[in-house]
């Protein structure tokens, strides 16, 4: 897979003949149920935890690692968190999963990123949201 840097490259150089090239799979972007999976393997959790720990039914939870359903924003913020994930690794996951960035003007993301430098538990998160909302 190319850096982001030669993509970039490749698209400066790239002429309006080759805009053919947009379908190789460097231009493509993991799916959020795989690098969920990844997720959770790479931090020792398994599905079930996760459903748990999310508070998310079983089915539900499995419809969204098997990619049949999308997360929410929220489910994916809350995952960060659970497996204490940077504020960089946290936007990333946020980018796979289409969904917005967080952005510090909002005070629910102000919230978030602030339980995410400080590594704040989920439960912890959930009562500065209730507090603050």
């Amino acid at each position: 897979m190319k850096t982001t840097n030669e993509l970039l490259h490749k698209i400066k150089k790239m002429k309006q003949s080759d805009i053919g090239l947009f379908t190789d799979k460097d231009f493509s972007s993991p799916k959020i149920h795989f690098y969920l999976s990844d997720l959770l393997r790479e931090h020792g959790i398994s599905s079930i935890d996760f459903f748990n720990k999310m508070g998310l039914e079983r089915s539900y939870g499995y419809q969204i690692l098997n990619g049949r359903r999308r997360p929410s924003r929220e489910l994916l913020i809350k995952t960060a968190i659970l497996l204490r994930l940077n504020l960089d690794e946290t936007q990333r996951l946020l980018k796979i999963g289409n969904r917005e960035v967080l952005y510090p003007r909002v005070r629910a993301d102000a919230i978030a990123t602030f339980i995410i430098e400080k590594g704040l538990s989920l439960s912890e998160y959930q009562e500065l949201t209730d507090k603050y909302r």
